[in-house]
Parts: structure tokens; sequence; C-alpha cells
């Protein structure tokens, strides 16, 4: 049974090896990898905030914030005060191709390019609050404009009739100088006239990024090009012989047994008894954004393969 599982694993590492880091070991190939490394910044002033740390890095407030509750006040950090940046992350279920979007992760992941480790681009993004969600489910990339003007919805205009019926191209316009449009959708992929909302609940449905990134993205991705939008606030990874956990806030209230799910998916996968039950669960409702150590396997040559449980989880 052993060899029959590892082998199977062995395949799985094989169809996935030209999309994502190779795993280095056979028992977790069907988990995505760990990629990225975790970084840090230092409050250098006292007119810095979190706010500017997350901009500076081009990173999300939101999830630099969820990453360092020790900090109590974003806006008047203590000047030397260290602030742990989200550097590093689970790559989202698979297929890898094209653009894929987790929105409770408020992350956008590029595979049409990758870096000298195999791993895509990923970019920072404001999503639909909680009236206005964003949307889900796999799409092309539309119709791409530069520059394009805003044809305010009948919706907005209602909330805000100060509002032209159409917003010119300029820095008054919340579409910032790029559109990619979402499938046939009247949603898109665009900039921002305002760099602050990026990692927040921040739009009426669209997917929000910074402007110099925005422009990076447009330019080399091609129309019908796949988009997948996706709603995962909990992923479960590994680097080398260890399995990790990422946690983000269940946004839209649709993950009510997301616990549950984990169990269930690491039982699946034969790895459940590895798992440290108390660390599972506390990670899932700190839900801070980073992966987080929740097992470490024993080497293969050592330790035969689904060891008895050592810790109960139901």
């Amino acid at each position: 049974m052993k060899r029959v599982t590892i082998a199977f694993a062995l395949c799985l590492l094989a169809m996935h090896a030209v999309a994502q880091p190779v795993a280095t070991d056979p028992r977790l190939a069907a988990l995505p990898a760990v990629v990225g490394e975790p970084t840090s910044d230092i409050v250098e002033n006292a007119d810095d905030t979190v706010l500017d740390i997350a901009y500076r890095h081009r990173l999300g407030f939101d999830r630099v914030s969820r990453m360092n509750p020790n900090i109590k006040n974003v806006w008047i950090p203590d000047p030397g005060t260290v602030v742990q940046l989200p550097t590093e992350h689970i790559l989202p279920e698979p297929p890898w191709r094209g653009l894929i979007i987790n929105v409770p992760e408020m992350q956008l992941y590029d595979f049409t390019v990758k870096n000298a480790n195999g791993e895509p681009e990923l970019f920072a993004i404001a999503i639909g609050d909680e009236v206005d969600p964003s949307l889900m489910g796999e799409f092309k990339v539309g119709k791409k404009r530069a520059q394009p003007a805003w044809h305010v919805p009948k919706s907005i205009q209602a909330e805000r009739p100060e509002l032209p019926a159409v917003v010119p191209p300029g820095p008054e316009n919340p579409l910032g100088p790029y559109w990619m449009t979402i499938g046939g959708t009247s949603y898109g992929i665009h900039g921002s006239n305002n760099e602050w909302s990026i990692g927040r609940l921040a739009t009426h449905g669209c997917i929000r990024l910074y402007n110099d990134q925005i422009e990076r993205l447009f330019l080399r991705t091609k129309e019908k090009t796949p988009l997948r939008l996706l709603y995962q606030t909990v992923k479960i990874g590994q680097r080398g012989s260890t399995i990790y956990l990422e946690s983000h806030p269940d946004l839209y209230n649709k993950d009510p047994e997301r616990e549950q799910a984990v169990v269930e998916r690491l039982r699946a996968l034969d790895l459940l008894h590895y798992v440290d039950a108390i660390r599972l669960h506390r990670t899932i409702e700190e839900q801070r954004g980073n992966p987080v150590p929740i097992a470490t396997l024993p080497p293969l040559e050592t330790a035969p393969y689904g060891l008895p449980p050592t810790t109960e989880v139901r």
C-alpha cells in the first residue's frame, strides 16, 4: 500500500511540476506549494503608518494589519516597530493557468509569468464590499482599454447624485489608467484614484490594483487569457516535509464550515494524523494570512507511511 500511495503521489507531482515549485516530499505532492519568503519593515518615524508601509511594498493594507496584531494603533505605530509583511503565500488550488484571484485573500496570482523559482507574480487588490461583492467563477479576460472613461452606473448615481454620467480619464477617475473586462460582464480589473484603498473592501464589485501594477499586468495580459475568481478562505500547502495552513477572513460569510472542510481534506489525503489539532484550530481562528506550519512528516526512510493517530481531530 505504501508503494502504491507514493507512486500515485509522484504521478501528481509530475502533473503539477510545470505549474508550481516541485514538492520534495512525495507524500505532499497533492498540496500546493508555499512560495515567497517572510520579510519585514520598520516604522521609520512618527509620520509612518502601517498604510504607508503597505503602499511602499505594494501590499494590501488589511493583510499587513492582520499579520501584525501586536500593533495596537496602525495609524500611530511607535517608531522602530518591526512590521511583518505578507510576502509568503500558499498557492491557491489548481489548475494554475492564466490569472487567478482569491477574493477573501485580496490577491491576484499571474501564472502567465514565472520567476526563477517557477513562482507566479502576485498583486494586492481591492474587492467589492458586502453589499456589492466581487464575482466568483471561470471567465476569460475580455476587452481591454487604456485611459478608460467611467460610465457611472445608475445605482451609483442614485447614491451619489453629484457625479456626472461619465467621468473622463484623469485623476478623478476611479478606474485609473487601465481596464480589463472580466469576461462579458460589466465588471473589470482596473487601476485606482485612491492608492489607500488597495487591500480593502472598497469597490462595487470590480477588482482594483495599484496603478503601476495594473499597468504591468495590462501590458502583458492578452484578451481571452483564462481568469478564475475563487473564494478560498483557508489554504493547505507544503514546503519540504512540512504542512502549512493559511487562513483569511470569511468576508462574504460563504464558508462557515471551513475548519471541518480542512480536516476532511487532510483526512482524505491520509495526512490528518500528523497534524497538530490545536495549531490548526488557532491558525484558522486568528486568520492572520501567513502560512503557519501545522505538521512535519517523519523521514520516509525511518517511519512507515500511515502512522497511528497521535492527535485526535474531529
